[in-house]
């Protein structure tokens, strides 16, 4: 069994396209402009990422699976975690936590993406 994508359902489509494509860099593999849902999948390494609108907010109401946003964080492993967030913090994103040491060996920071929920960038301390 492997994970496939991980699916955020959005309040601002072009907020949120823009915090993972143009100020994360995820590369876009596919998108969508439907009446009913406008979408978004970003390659992630070996995953993906999607994002996804419902125009008439129906979509969102009527979903009772959807996980809370102060209860969802995704971690994405990154190769340099002090010049990414020099990056970030630089563009205005909402930090959380700036970089620190765990200790389970890693490196970590969080920042929020446009629906509150937490981004969190890794690093493992044996690649520092």
């Amino acid at each position: 069994m492997k994970l496939s994508r991980v699916v955020i359902k959005v309040a601002d489509y072009r907020k949120s396209f823009e915090f993972y494509h143009d100020i994360l860099g995820l590369k876009l593999a596919t998108s969508w402009q439907r009446k009913d849902s406008w979408g978004a999948l970003f390659s992630a390494g070996a995953g993906k990422v999607e994002i996804i609108w419902f125009p008439s907010g129906d979509g969102l109401a009527d979903c009772n699976y959807i996980i809370e946003r102060k209860k969802i964080a995704i971690d994405f492993e990154v190769n340099d975690i002090d010049i990414l967030f020099t990056r970030l913090s630089g563009d205005g994103v909402r930090v959380v936590e700036e970089p620190h040491d765990v200790p389970w060996g890693l490196r970590v920071f969080s920042v929020r993406d446009p629906d509150g929920a937490v981004v969190s960038f890794i690093q493992p301390s044996d690649a520092l």
